[in-house]
């Protein structure tokens, strides 16, 4: 006769519920409930018997059951974006997680579809309006006590899930590009960015200046508050204040970060006539561009000066230190928590605004003509 075989500890088994509690005592789910929450008229031996008995069978309290119960004084703050990377977004959110963490607050991180394939490629937009729509209205069941919103890379669906959830009391606030939703909003200057940046080349005696950015999919190009054409906005102002002409072949649309400044070099060295200074917002298309032209034997800043966009820590570390326009993101973060933190304290403020500017950084990227 066989020996029985001993079940594997290996053997996944279902999570112990507050169902199985109850089973285990004979009392009705309730009951239990309002034993471990501490709430309710509960004697102090049935609680203590409660809490024994849950801990001998394992049990764990499902949190987002616990959100679910106390939202109105929930530690849990969602943080949501439309997409991450290796730069200035994820920075941002990360900083707004620390500092939210340092007040005792949870605040997960929850991205929602990208507007662009891991092959580079752009998504179709329907599929990812329903799919972020979906997504934001999963995230809204779970009730967080408000939702933080990089506002840049979020589809117009996202705002009406929003909607209805902030119909329910919840609180949102937005950060990157102003949005058309009434919840607190911090707003970085593009337009500005783009025109300190073309200014200092201007300054510098340049008066044939290209421009370069990273553009996606999702927003019409003809909308004057899309963040592209923000910045297309700041370098034509910047070169009608002083007189100048641009030219449309000197205007570059290429693929995010190091690739894009590659395809970016090879369009620039490809041209008959060459702008003699640059303005490419992201530092890391800025860097990639920079070595790419120096090595089919440009000159930087002599043949080509070059102005980025972020001042992220590359631009000190380029062949050539690059000068770059910041995005504060410290002051960013902090207007975001110091705005949540006051709705939290008072629901019934009006909605604010408020806008943040980057300064100019000079190094060793800009050649006087």
């Amino acid at each position: 006769m066989s020996e029985p075989v001993s079940p594997s500890p290996f053997i996944s088994r279902p999570p112990v519920t507050i169902h199985d509690v109850a089973a285990a005592l004979g009392m009705h789910k309730s009951t239990v409930s309002l034993a471990l929450s501490g709430k309710g008229n509960v004697s102090k031996e049935t609680r203590a018997r409660v809490a024994e008995v849950a801990k001998q069978l394992g049990y764990s309290p499902n949190p987002l059951a616990q959100r679910l119960a106390r939202s109105a004084d929930s530690t849990f703050i969602a943080l949501c974006s439309g997409g991450l990377d290796v730069g200035i977004a994820t920075t941002k959110i990360l900083r707004v997680q620390r500092l939210l963490g340092g007040r005792a607050l949870e605040a997960p991180i929850y991205t929602l579809s990208e507007w662009m394939t891991e092959e580079g490629t752009v998504r179709n937009e329907a599929s990812r309006s329903a799919a972020q729509a979906q997504q934001m209205r999963s995230l809204c069941r779970q009730r967080p006590r408000a939702i933080v919103c990089a506002s840049q890379a979020l589809h117009s669906t996202v705002w009406d899930e929003l909607a209805h959830y902030t119909e329910k009391g919840g609180l949102v606030v937005s950060y990157d590009i102003a949005v058309p939703f009434a919840c607190d909003q911090v707003v970085f200057d593009r337009e500005d960015n783009a025109f300190r940046g073309a200014r200092a080349l201007i300054e510098a005696g340049h008066s044939e200046i290209g421009f370069a950015m990273a553009v996606g999919g999702l927003w019409p190009s003809d909308d004057p508050a899309l963040p592209q054409n923000q910045r297309i906005s700041g370098w034509k102002r910047a070169m009608k204040e002083a007189g100048l002409q641009w030219r449309d072949e000197w205007m570059f649309v290429h693929h995010p970060y190091e690739m894009g400044g590659a395809q970016l070099a090879e369009r620039f060295l490809s041209l008959n006539e060459r702008p003699t200074a640059m303005c490419i917002v992201n530092d890391y298309v800025a860097l990639a561009f920079m070595v790419e032209v120096m090595r089919a034997g440009l000159r930087v800043p002599e043949d080509v000066s070059i102005v980025g966009h972020d001042d992220q820590p590359v631009a000190m570390y380029c062949p050539v230190p690059l000068s770059s326009v910041s995005q504060p993101i410290d002051s960013i973060a902090q207007g975001v928590v110091e705005l949540l933190m006051q709705r939290l304290e008072n629901k019934d403020l009006p909605p604010r605004q408020v806008t943040i500017k980057g300064e100019f950084v000079a190094r060793q990227s800009i050649a006087a003509r």
